[in-house]
């Protein structure tokens, strides 16, 4: 199951008041009573449920996770007769008619992350009817230099320092200085109260992304700032700014804080800048691929990606290359074995016994046969 099929992970959505009332005020603006609303990745519905209450005509909520079947209680308790509730991936979706109004919540921190967009996306092209809207239907990338001493200590430097026994977070006097340029090659996802940060120049727009007519979701990007600060550059602050009807609600640290996060993009090694100081930085992002940031000032360049934020053997990494040609090792013919017979005349604890007697070293025990065949299971099913 995804991250989203755990109930909890609705919590901080459903009930985020500051987020929900600005999509509440662009989805009533633009309802009618002749309005078929789609609700993208539904979750628990609370999107949709708006439209309904706005008086569309009909609304129809759109979920891949078992969390549907909450949001269909939900339904039939509160008597929505224009909603219908469908597990499905936006692949395999089918509708009966095309939406006048596609919501959704598929911006992730910093606008991409998660890869939700290319979902969107996908839906928009087959399923919004000409002259259709969405809500949101732009974004845009912001970011600011920073001086966040506290947080970069802890995060960055602190992986090549030893403490004292008597810190509490001591660490028995080993230096794991070689963890320290992963941590500097990892973004880092949290609230503005625990960056602490003190910009350095004005934020500046980096990138933005039409979402009724972009292809892709990504970015490669470009920009050249002047500070108006001076201090230790640790890094880059960055957040998003999403379009709900004709207005823009903000993820910054500036704004009233919602259940999204600020990013922080560390610089290898911070470096001192003074009122004037012209920085450049880049930023790259395939979708569904790694985050690189380039800041050059003063003559240096550093260059970072989360491509070095974990250990790569050089195996590893040759997997990964496209002209890798791959072959079949022994879960994955365990995994052909066990396809080869979802053909309805097996049962799961007959394909266990199959799976063990075919494949004796592959698995400990008919437990971890039968945890790897409702894996294949899951993945298999139709939503």
């Amino acid at each position: 199951m995804g991250t989203y099929s755990n109930i909890q992970a609705h919590l901080g959505m459903n009930f985020d008041p500051i987020r929900n009332a600005a999509y509440a005020r662009a989805i009533r603006a633009a309802v009618t009573q002749d309005s078929v609303v789609l609700d993208l990745g539904a979750g628990l519905g609370l999107l949709g449920l708006i439209a309904a209450q706005a008086g569309a005509k009909k609304v129809y909520l759109v979920e891949p996770e078992p969390v549907i079947e909450v949001t269909r209680k939900v339904v039939e308790d509160s008597g929505f007769e224009n909603v219908t509730c469908i597990e499905s991936t936006a692949e395999g979706l089918q509708l009966p008619e095309k939406a006048d109004l596609i919501v959704s919540v598929m911006t992730g921190n910093f606008l991409l992350t998660e890869d939700l967009l290319p979902t969107l996306f996908h839906t928009r092209d087959r399923l919004l009817a000409p002259g259709g809207r969405l809500i949101p239907d732009c974004g845009r990338m912001w970011v600011v230099p920073v001086n966040c001493q506290a947080y970069y200590d802890r995060n960055i430097d602190g992986w090549s320092q030893t403490r004292p026994e008597e810190d509490s977070r001591s660490d028995f006097g080993v230096d794991y200085g070689p963890a320290r340029p992963y941590a500097a090659n990892s973004l880092f996802y949290d609230t503005a109260e625990k960056f602490a940060a003190q910009w350095l120049a004005p934020p500046s727009c980096l990138h933005e992304l039409d979402l009724t007519t972009a292809v892709k979701a990504e970015c490669d990007a470009q920009i050249e700032i002047l500070t108006n600060a001076d201090g230790p550059c640790h890094g880059w602050l960055g957040w998003f700014d999403m379009r709900l009807g004709e207005t823009w609600l903000s993820t910054g640290p500036d704004a009233e804080a919602m259940h999204w996060r600020q990013v922080f993009l560390p610089l290898e090694r911070p470096v001192e800048v003074v009122t004037g100081q012209v920085l450049n930085f880049g930023l790259k992002r395939p979708e569904f691929g790694e985050w690189s940031w380039i800041t050059e000032t003063n003559g240096e360049r550093q260059s970072q990606s989360t491509f070095l934020s974990a250990p790569l053997s050089p195996d590893r990494l040759a997997s990964q290359a496209e002209g890798f040609k791959p072959v079949l090792q022994e879960k994955g013919r365990a995994m052909q074995f066990a396809l080869s017979r979802f053909d309805g005349k097996h049962s799961v604890g007959e394909l266990a016994d199959a799976l063990l007697a075919d494949s004796p070293d592959c698995f400990g025990s008919r437990r971890e046969a039968l945890r790897f065949l409702k894996s294949l299971i899951k993945r298999n099913s139709n939503p």
